[in-house]
């Protein structure tokens, strides 16, 4: 590990006081994350809507604008000295009374280190289950992380892509909003300090994350995608967040999948390609259960995994991939050859019902069974579609 990526000297910028991380307020739960110079965020008082918020701060001071469904303000929110709350205030657009706006950082502490940091050497995502921790981190594309919990302290080993490995240790700050640690290579030339600041879960947000080959043989085939019909049907849902790439082999498909682990809220993870009983296959390659799951590992927030695949669902791969994962998340998709117009409408109906109605996914999956006869696995007399056996591993 080198310290030349960009951090200044001092340690992580997090460090000074900001506003990035979640808060009970005056006004309901609300979640804040910096986007360059700019702090953009949601607040919402449960059963109501997801308001927005957005402003600039500096020297632990955020001017801000926010905007409801029928009013539009402006405000400024004071941090405190040890960054757990805040005290502020707010007025309507045109309206010259202010009125105050308090909040208090929620307190994580029941999660211990789990969750996903901004860190002194990128984004960090750590699974703590009872003292056991592990994870990764992005410094040099996907570096693995992993260590024992005890009196508050990770200690903790980390191995690089490059061959590069250390140890280091992390202290959980009080409010479990922050860490600060050390770390040291093996050969105990290099060290140096290791911080940390959580990123809050935006509330009402979910993730459809598509990854597709592409489906065309030659120039003269049209270009069509499954991925951005999809990302065009879900722009009329709010709440979920679309993002749509192509692979054509193991290594870029294993890029992607690197950064599902710092998404953290709920995903739909779907795979968009041919296959067999032995795998996800695109031009040559299989992806088979093993890999697939080797690549989800750290995804904890993921809901479901859709294998928009022919027979994918036929063999062992949806239990490979749950193995090799270590994820709890149900595997979906097809034990027979699908049709193409029949798969696009059963995909559809399904990815509605879990990410648009908030479906778990087993009952998605009954209910377009239940709604579409030839989503089953049943021959059906003078029927122009043949059955895709689509199927659920809970």
């Amino acid at each position: 590990m080198l310290l030349v990526c960009g951090i200044a000297a001092g340690g992580l910028a997090a460090a000074e006081p900001d506003f990035a991380g979640e808060w009970d307020t005056t006004y309901g739960r609300m979640s804040l994350r910096v986007e360059g110079k700019s702090v953009v965020g949601t607040y919402f008082v449960p059963g109501g809507p997801v308001n927005d918020l957005r402003g600039e701060s500096s020297s632990g001071k955020l001017t801000f604008t926010y905007s409801e469904p029928d009013v539009i303000g402006e405000g400024q929110f004071i941090l405190s000295t040890d960054r757990r709350s805040f005290s502020g205030r707010w007025r309507e657009k045109g309206q010259s009374r202010w009125d105050s706006w308090d909040g208090r950082r929620v307190v994580a502490a029941a999660a211990g280190f789990s969750g996903v940091w901004k860190t002194s050497f990128g984004l960090m995502r750590l699974n703590q289950d009872g003292e056991k921790v592990t994870g990764c981190y992005t410094f040099g594309e996907r570096s693995e992380i992993s260590g024992t919990v005890k009196s508050g302290v990770l200690g903790f080993t980390y191995q690089e892509p490059s061959g590069v490995a250390g140890v280091g240790e992390f202290k959980l700050g009080a409010d479990a909003g922050s860490f600060s640690g050390t770390w040291k290579q093996q050969d105990g030339k290099l060290g140096g300090g290791w911080e940390g600041a959580r990123l809050a879960p935006t509330p009402g947000r979910s993730w459809l994350v598509v990854l597709e080959a592409n489906w065309e043989a030659n120039l003269r085939a049209n270009e069509y995608s499954f991925g951005d019909m999809l990302k065009q049907f879900f722009t009329r849902v709010p709440g979920v967040a679309v993002r749509h790439r192509y692979f054509d082999g193991r290594e870029n498909f294993a890029r992607w999948c690197a950064e599902l682990p710092y998404l953290n809220e709920p995903i739909v993870f779907y795979i968009a390609s041919h296959g067999t009983e032995a795998g996800i296959t695109v031009g040559r390659n299989t992806l088979t259960g093993d890999f697939i799951g080797q690549q989800l590992r750290h995804a904890r927030d993921i809901r479901l995994v859709h294998l928009g695949a022919c027979l994918a669902m036929a063999g062992d791969v949806p239990q490979r991939i749950r193995a090799a994962s270590g994820l709890p998340a149900p595997v979906s998709g097809y034990t027979k050859v699908a049709d193409w117009a029949g798969s696009a409408v059963i995909d559809f109906m399904l990815l509605d019902l879990v990410l648009a109605r908030q479906m778990q996914p087993a009952e998605a999956v009954r209910q377009v069974q239940k709604s579409m006869a030839f989503a089953g696995d049943k021959e059906l007399p003078d029927s122009a579609i043949k059955p895709a056996g689509l199927k659920v591993l809970e």
